[in-house]
């Protein structure tokens, strides 16, 4: 795999993954052709069942579709486009297919990423798909920053730049070098908090992620859950990988974030679920999760195991410059040794 961008690299390289979206994808894509330009690629990847829905042609950039040999989670699916698609754009955009785009926020996020050399990866301000609010996950995020969720809520202008500790990758533009530094998504999570994980990643090298206040995306949550059984598994995934995240936020400190999580959260939470409070999870899924937690504890347990099993999926992806990248479980920066 080669992303080595020359001096004169420009445009985006735009993965979008198609999950059975027929419902989603000609909407995205047709109104993605109002913000890219032909110096921009976009990257359709077929990820089953999308039927028709998939387009021979894109006439407002160069386009590529690829084919996943069998269906795969979010993280692993956008991977298989960066270890494929053969990137020489200076930055990569992350789009959800079940999103609206608005036109100029790609140009917009490149502008910022542009203006400022700390910033890694920025995303656009998220709506509702109806847009007439602002998407659930992007309200969570916002409150890390006082001055962007109180703008919000009051409809003052906002500036070009709020930076944050996680973004959405609902709508996500990473700077390619800083891809490379950092490392791809992590597929240990399928789907959900890959992207929290990501920008884990790229503010411990020393880099920043935001929100560009001049650029906005309407986005669907939860495209891919329409039956009573898919929220459940969903759920499950959910309660599973935010653990694993919060784990690995702790650095140094995960054995104590483990024994608080098995010894106070996930008796609280279970009894919550058993007497069915307001937004707790049932008892069957909770068990699920937990059960898939201890599971892959041995290896999200301890620091070095977790940094040899990524280190090895990155040699698997023939990821370049392997021997600087650092997990999101280490403090270290990327240029320090790992100890193994």
């Amino acid at each position: 795999m080669s992303t080595e961008m020359s001096e004169e690299a420009t445009g985006c390289f735009v993965v979008v993954v198609a999950y059975h979206g027929e419902r989603w994808i000609a909407s995205c894509l047709d109104t993605l052709a109002e913000s890219v330009r032909h110096s921009d690629r976009l990257c359709l990847v077929d990820n089953s069942g999308n039927g028709e829905s998939i387009p021979d042609e894109y006439p407002a950039c160069p386009y590529l579709i690829l084919n996943t040999p069998r269906p795969l989670g979010f993280a692993e699916a956008n991977n298989y486009a960066l270890r494929h698609g053969g990137i020489d754009e200076e930055a990569i955009c992350f789009l959800n297919q079940d999103t609206i785009s608005v036109p100029g926020w790609v140009e917009a996020c490149l502008d910022c990423l542009r203006a400022d050399s700390s910033i890694g990866a920025i995303a656009p301000l998220l709506r509702n798909y109806d847009d007439n609010g602002w998407d659930p996950n992007f309200l969570a995020c916002s409150k890390a920053s006082q001055e962007l969720s109180g703008s919000l809520g009051d409809g003052e202008f906002l500036r070009d730049f709020y930076e944050l500790p996680n973004v959405t990758a609902a709508a996500l533009i990473v700077r390619t070098e800083v891809l490379q530094e950092v490392g791809p998504f992590d597929p240990v999570y399928g789907s959900y908090y890959e992207d929290y994980d990501l920008c884990l990643r790229i503010r411990r090298a020393g880099y920043r992620v935001g929100v560009c206040g001049n650029a906005s995306v309407r986005h669907f949550s939860g495209s891919s859950t329409t039956t009573p059984a898919a929220e459940r598994k969903r759920m499950r995934q959910v309660l599973r990988n935010r653990a694993i995240y919060n784990f690995r936020e702790m650095g140094s400190r995960r054995l104590s974030a483990i024994a608080s999580y098995f010894g106070a959260t996930v008796p609280r939470n279970l009894l919550r679920g058993l007497l069915r409070t307001p937004s707790s999870q049932p008892v069957g899924v909770q068990v699920s999760a937990i059960a898939d937690l201890v599971r892959d504890l041995p290896r999200f347990a301890s620091e070095r195991a977790d940094s040899l099993a990524w280190r090895s999926y990155l040699d698997e992806l023939g990821w370049p410059s392997n021997d600087r990248v650092a997990h999101s479980g280490s403090l270290e920066r990327p240029d320090s040794k790992v100890d193994c």
